[in-house]
């Protein structure tokens, strides 16, 4: 990575000295923007000084972060990992107003089309579709998205622990209805043929489980610049 132009942003009294930093990848030849600081190096006799960049949040463009839903339909999946995506770069009303949108789209998935959320919610419980507890947070999600939607968040904006609380909460919902049956009914199979490979006398077939991807992991964590 190679620091190709640098320019100093006005400071005012007793500020430490501000800095845009442009810097291009040694790999692709992309550039990349950081803000940061211009201080000596400690100790240097020469009076050296040294480029310091604030932190992740200080590169342009952002490094997001996303997450995987591998058994979740797939434009309920779109909406959940992009509401991850939002919250990677504290766009945390983006993140929950879609947080309410993927709860939504999981009871219409389910054939709950009609009436509020709040009715849908209730109508996953009595089809059995969610545990109590699982009822409760969607409607916690629900309760983020309104504030959203409502625009409620004037006087007091979210703050990212906040988001962060409620889209774990969106991925309790999502792997209530969808992730978790799915692994049952992987293990399901598997079992069973392994049982209807032992009644043939089949041995040919390996008795390990396929390699399963995780699902709802994040992908891309660093607080590298974003090459």
């Amino acid at each position: 990575m190679q620091n190709v132009h640098t320019a100093e942003v006005d400071a005012g009294w007793g500020e430490l000295k501000r800095v845009n930093m442009v810097f291009r990848c040694d790999g692709c030849g992309h550039l990349s923007v950081a803000t940061g600081r211009q201080e000596l190096v400690p100790f240097s006799p020469s009076g050296s000084t040294r480029l310091v960049v604030d932190g992740p949040s200080a590169w342009f463009p952002r490094q997001v972060g996303k997450r995987l839903y591998d058994d979740v339909p797939t434009t309920i999946a779109s909406m959940a990992s992009e509401a991850h995506q939002c919250l990677s770069i504290e766009a945390n009303r983006a993140a929950v107003a879609l947080a309410r949108a993927v709860v939504e789209a999981t009871a219409k998935d389910r054939g709950i089309t009609t009436g509020t959320l709040e009715k849908k919610i209730d109508k996953l419980f009595d089809q059995q579709l969610i545990r109590e507890y699982v009822k409760d947070a969607a409607h916690e999600v629900r309760f983020g998205g309104n504030e959203v939607a409502h625009g409620d968040l004037v006087a007091e904006p979210m703050d990212n622990a906040t988001a962060t609380e409620i889209l774990g909460l969106m991925d309790e919902i999502l792997d209530e209805v969808f992730q978790s049956p799915a692994r049952v009914r992987r293990r399901r199979a598997q079992r069973l043929e392994r049982e209807r490979r032992l009644k043939e006398g089949d041995t040919a077939g390996s008795d390990e489980a396929p390699q399963e991807t995780p699902t709802g992991d994040v992908v891309s964590v660093t607080e590298e610049p974003p090459f």
